[in-house]
């Protein structure tokens, strides 16, 4: 029976409507959910792995170590941490990146050495420079984006400041993640030099990398050597010429020809670090 003008349509053809209508509506959720997943921005870090962390904190650790390294300023890079003991949850385990950047600094000089770091991040880190009330205590906090911080703090009369990346907790697995620093160049001349006034031949040095913000790679040469009796002379020689930023029983630490020397006595043996720039 045909429908006559002004009736409603019969009740089947209404419920076939109202079904298209309602998958019609299902397919648009699913098509704008799962580009959302694949293209949107985390909200929250359990939302990226620790393997899609890492790789974003060695990227804000070579934009760092480019900010840091300076005239007036030694550097070394440390190696990339992962720390498996966080939790995401009261009930979830996690892992956490983390890496440090250490710059040695003259005495007095801790306050202007920060804000000029902080200058130097992408102006999209909001790097911010606070000091305690009666000027004390200082610290720096910075985000990198993707949940990427940046931290430290420090005495306002220290001569050393320990820049720390960190990820958050992460999901796993660890396994997966790739630990690896990019290859760095051959093994410096000065470092060579050094090892050599200070006795020691023949060491092979830990290398730890990051790629600079604007091409190549920056890289921290280290190598434990058993400390002369005469350090403090052969110091003073192999630092000659050199821009001091620190010189004392804890350390010996300048700049010469663009590289950060760093020798730092440890128990029965000398730490010896020579650091290449981004310039």
């Amino acid at each position: 029976m045909t429908a006559q003008l002004g009736e409603a349509p019969p009740a089947g053809k209404r419920r076939r409507w109202l079904v298209g209508l309602v998958v019609a509506w299902i397919v648009v959720i699913v098509v704008v959910g799962s580009w959302s997943v694949w293209h949107s921005p985390a909200t929250v870090p359990e939302q990226r792995d620790i393997a899609q962390a890492v790789p974003e904190l060695q990227r804000a650790a070579g934009v760092v170590y480019a900010a840091a390294d300076g005239d007036g300023r030694v550097v070394v890079l440390g190696e990339l941490e992962l720390i498996g003991d966080c939790r995401i949850t009261p009930v979830r385990h996690g892992w956490m990146a983390a890496r440090d950047l250490t710059v040695y600094v003259r005495e007095g000089d801790a306050k202007g050495v920060l804000d000029a770091i902080a200058g130097g991040l992408p102006a999209a880190y909001q790097a911010g420079v606070g000091e305690s009330r009666g000027g004390t205590r200082l610290g720096m906090h910075a985000d990198a984006g993707n949940f990427i911080g940046i931290d430290t703090s420090a005495a306002a009369t220290a001569k050393v400041l320990t820049l720390r990346l960190t990820s958050g907790c992460r999901p796993g697995p660890e396994s997966t993640v790739n630990k690896a620093d990019p290859a760095a160049g051959a093994v410096p001349g000065e470092l060579v030099t050094v090892l050599s006034g200070l006795g020691a031949k023949d060491a092979k040095p830990e290398v730890r990398a990051v790629d600079c913000p604007d091409g190549g790679v920056a890289a921290s040469y280290t190598v434990d050597v058993p400390p002369p009796s005469d350090l403090a002379a052969r110091m003073g020689t192999l630092s000659a010429g050199a821009a001091i930023v620190r010189s004392d029983a804890a350390a010996w630490a300048y700049r010469k020809t663009g590289l950060s020397v760093v020798v730092v006595p440890d128990a029965e043996q000398l730490r010896v670090s020579l650091s290449t720039g981004c310039q």
